[in-house]
């Protein structure tokens, strides 16, 4: 078994924490030594607390901090202290300071796992912790190793430091989860309505103004239905100004957040998705594990994981062709083959199951 670190300075509770917190706590739970280096006060080490992990609070990252030698000597002498063999961190603000501490106190493994789809900038500290501190770079999606490398010189990373390990969802929470909120009786819609989600942040890098936009469109063609915006963020008064400016409000209802994402997704006849990218989109695993069908911008890190015409509908960022890959699936009587297929293909590759077992074979068992 080894010592194994993770190293998470967010201040909030977004795919990262989530990663790290799910990983950890399961890594933990098979026997591994696991512990946390977090900032006070925040959502992740709350939870890493509450399940009993060895957690430690460090200042916040930043990109400039690994020109901070005293910080990095500080952590050096946490990692020899604790014996880390193996450290986990994501953001690109930490990789930089935690790869040289690694590289230092002399870690085994020191892994950069990237979930960010867009180009590390070509630098030169960038080059040198990624040629020569970094010892595995583990990429979420081929759309995250493409766009991440994509700057760099093609020779930086050696090809037996690159892994790819898609993420993974909790079987058990996503087949047949529990009904916690009828969510027709709470939001009064008509059984006859069709009833489809957007789930996840509500700011830019979601663009959900191309999915309002594209309702706008689908409702003066067709009238039976109800799309539920679910979560919260940023541009929430935005999005919610321009369903009241485009007389949509009998059509959205904005939830907030919620947190029985799996009841909902067995309740809503499909999921639609409006990303201008993403790494390895969580909602759209969570979707396929649910057995639910997709219809969804067109964006490289999604077509990785839907199949257009048999799983989803793949669309153009336009609002008519949107509109018009949301009737489809709305007129289409195989939604639910659709979804079981989807689901069949998330059961064979995207558990957590699996990413936890690809995570141990490798980089824990040598």
């Amino acid at each position: 078994m080894k010592n194994i670190l993770f190293i998470n300075t967010g201040i909030i509770w977004g795919g990262v924490e989530g990663w790290n917190y799910k990983t950890a706590k399961a890594l933990n739970e098979i026997g591994h030594n696991v512990f946390i280096l977090a900032k006070a006060g925040t959502p992740f080490l709350k939870k890493c607390r509450e399940a009993n992990l060895q957690v430690e609070t460090i200042e916040k990252i930043d990109s400039g901090t690994f020109l901070n030698m005293l910080r990095v000597h500080r952590l050096k002498k946490y990692l020899k202290k604790n014996k880390i063999e193996v450290m986990f961190f994501c953001q690109s603000s930490h990789f930089k300071f935690a790869s040289l501490a690694g590289y230092l106190a002399g870690v085994d493994k020191i892994i950069y796992r990237r979930a960010l789809a867009k180009p590390i900038n070509n630098h030169f500290y960038n080059r040198l912790a990624l040629k020569n501190f970094v010892t595995d770079f583990m990429a979420i999606s081929k759309t995250t190793l493409e766009k991440s490398l994509e700057k760099l010189p093609k020779d930086l990373i050696s090809g037996d430091k690159i892994k790819l390990i898609y993420n993974g969802v909790n079987y058990d929470k996503f087949v047949n989860s529990n009904i916690k909120s009828d969510l027709r009786k709470e939001y009064n819609i008509d059984e006859e309505d069709t009833v489809i989600a957007n789930i996840g942040r509500l700011g830019r890098q979601k663009a959900q103004q191309d999915l309002i936009n594209a309702i706008s469109v689908l409702e003066k063609k067709y009238k039976k239905f109800k799309v539920l915006f679910i979560g919260t963020g940023d541009h929430h008064k935005k999005f919610k100004n321009l369903v009241e400016t485009l007389n949509l409000e009998d059509k959205i209802i904005f939830t907030g957040f919620r947190d029985d994402i799996p009841s909902i997704l067995s309740q809503v006849d499909f999921v639609a998705h409006s990303a201008i990218y993403e790494g390895c989109p969580w909602i759209i695993l969570e979707t396929m594990a649910a057995a639910k069908p997709i219809v969804s911008v067109d964006i490289p890190s999604v077509r990785e994981l839907v199949i257009d015409g048999e799983t989803g509908y793949l669309t153009a960022r336009n609002k008519e062709k949107f509109a018009d890959a949301l009737f489809k699936m709305i007129q289409n009587k195989e939604r639910e083959k659709m979804g079981n297929y989807a689901h069949e293909i998330y059961k064979e590759n995207y558990t957590f199951n699996n990413m936890i077992k690809n995570i141990e074979k490798e980089f824990l068992s040598k």
